[in-house]
């Protein structure tokens, strides 16, 4: 019993009530009560397993076909792509997917201001890749002038699962290399 003369611990009385996190619930919400409790349980023990969205890409290569050294005024222009698909694991994610940023790198060049296309020992074919078919603005890592490529993959609310970024590629005219194929190898980095 306490100082008023009612048992403490709440036993014998029908009206008590009980607190979940400061709020009060009357007597006759006993059923309510519990499966309050159990929804607050749920979510708080939902909270500590939750993980971050698992992310994946593949490319589609760009291919210039035939480069004609002869043709001095129109540029070859080509496309590929980046597709990253995400494994969606909280509720914002269902809700609203997971932004990404797709980063390119520079090549073989080692720059964005003229990514090449070599064949070995020597021959090189400078070429670049952009982020619209306008083919204006350098698609690389957000530095040195160049822009990196964001969006939204899956959710409810968000876009595509997977979701395709186009690479937009162009050849300029006027160069003379060796007869032969020419490649390069662009690293594709996916943040989210």
């Amino acid at each position: 019993m306490n100082a008023r003369g009612t048992p403490a611990s709440g036993a014998g009385r029908r009206g008590h009530t009980a607190g979940v996190m400061g709020r009060q619930f009357p007597p006759t919400a006993n059923g309510m009560r519990r499966a309050r409790v159990a929804l607050a349980a749920l979510l708080c023990a939902g909270a500590g397993i939750a993980r971050a969205a698992e992310c994946s890409l593949s490319t589609q290569p760009i291919n210039f076909g035939t480069y004609d050294p002869i043709e001095l005024f129109a540029p070859i222009d080509s496309f590929g792509a980046v597709r990253v698909g995400c494994t969606l694991t909280t509720f914002g994610e269902l809700f609203f997917g997971v932004v990404v940023q797709v980063r390119l790198g520079t090549g073989s060049s080692g720059t964005y201001a003229a990514r090449t296309l070599r064949q070995p020992p020597a021959s090189v074919l400078q070429y670049n890749l952009y982020t619209s078919a306008a083919r204006t603005t350098v698609w690389g890592d957000g530095t040195g002038g160049t822009a990196a490529v964001s969006g939204t993959v899956g959710g409810f609310f968000g876009g595509p699962n997977p979701r395709t970024f186009t690479v937009y590629a162009r050849l300029p005219p006027g160069q003379d290399p060796s007869v032969g194929p020419h490649s390069d190898t662009v690293t594709v980095e996916v943040w989210f």
